[in-house]
């Protein structure tokens, strides 16, 4: 039969647009309250479910549902259990947990919700408008990442070479997931870790857990204004540009440059969209979360970082497009 509304596929478009936060924030919301961790590998009925949250049993029941509807939770016999979905990413004892990134997603749900004002002063949102419960410090954000890095590390240690690299300075290293992965693949590799001191605290943690004490050294800094070391065959620099400002990030590059070996290689990896500012979609929305979140950070062109190098006496070679969301750029040295 002839469709009779031809805008119905548009206007669709906009509804599930329009209604993207519902479904986000019911899992945040699970995820806050302990309600998968509390059910684990066990079921139970919304009036224990209720008493041991401590929350109301109507509003239980009617979130419980709606996770049943995400398929994130299946109702039973005898109430609710998590599905396997839900035991594989939303328990924190599961290696593969999303549950520390699900809270830094609602730390940011709260600053996307005062996007306009940040739109109207082109300023980010302060701390003092957000629900104070959900303001964490520099271990959660770690933890976080922690959580964001499990795949994305493994994918970039196996597509960059590093089998001629003896020394690599891991810029903003966070919680070490990367030189982790790094040094699992390259035996003959060391690497030291440049972050703030609370942050390595959690990246000494999953250092110790990996067994990689000997072959990865933190080093408490603030990559502008100490000292860097000298002498690397590479430096890495993941997920930390889209925070800074294009002068500021020219800064970065020369500095990171001077730290280099003759010939070594700087490597910046990021959220880098096309020359035309056009896509990749993920990128064009990140650079919103820049803006609620930073002074004057966004997403950069392949161009921009081009030009970088090109300040730092680097010559660009090649740019690796590891997940969807992520492509890393490599230049070498010239010196």
């Amino acid at each position: 039969m002839q469709n009779d509304r031809p805008d119905l596929q548009t206007e669709q478009l906009i509804d599930e647009l329009m209604g993207g936060f519902r479904a986000a924030q019911i899992l945040m919301t699970a995820n806050r309250l302990g309600l998968f961790d509390l059910l684990g590998e066990s079921e139970m009925n919304c009036e224990l479910l209720a008493r041991s949250l401590e929350t109301d049993a109507r509003a239980t029941r009617i979130l419980c549902d709606s996770l049943v509807g995400l398929s994130l939770l299946e109702r039973t016999s005898g109430g609710y259990r998590n599905t396997a979905v839900a035991l594989k990413h939303l328990l924190t004892s599961s290696p593969q947990s999303k549950a520390a990134m699900l809270n830094h997603g609602a730390r940011l749900y709260e600053r996307w919700g005062h996007l306009y004002d940040s739109v109207k002063r082109g300023t980010p949102v302060p701390n003092e408008v957000l629900n104070q419960e959900l303001v964490g410090g520099k271990r959660d954000f770690a933890k976080a990442m922690t959580d964001s890095a499990r795949s994305s590390a493994g994918v970039t240690a196996e597509k960059l070479d590093l089998s001629q690299a003896l020394t690599l300075l891991d810029v903003g290293g966070g919680p070490g997931l990367f030189a982790i992965e790094f040094c699992t693949r390259n035996p003959q590799l060391s690497v030291v870790i440049m972050d703030d001191a609370e942050t390595l605290e959690v990246a000494a943690q999953n250092i110790a857990r990996a067994g990689m004490e000997g072959r990865i050294t933190t080093r408490p800094g603030d990559v502008f204004n100490d000292d860097l070391g000298t002498g690397y065959d590479f430096i890495f620099v993941s997920n930390l540009i889209h925070i800074y400002s294009s002068d500021d990030n020219r800064r970065l590059v020369e500095r990171c440059a001077s730290a280099l070996a003759p010939g070594g290689r700087l490597g910046l990896k990021d959220f880098f969209l096309d020359n035309d500012r056009l896509g990749p979609q993920w990128s064009l929305l990140f650079a919103v979360n820049m803006l609620v979140s930073t002074e004057k950070g966004d997403c950069y062109t392949l161009e921009e970082a081009s030009r970088w190098f090109e300040s730092a006496h680097l010559r660009y070679e090649e740019r690796i497009d590891l997940t969807k969301f992520s492509r890393l750029l490599v230049a070498r040295s010239c010196k």
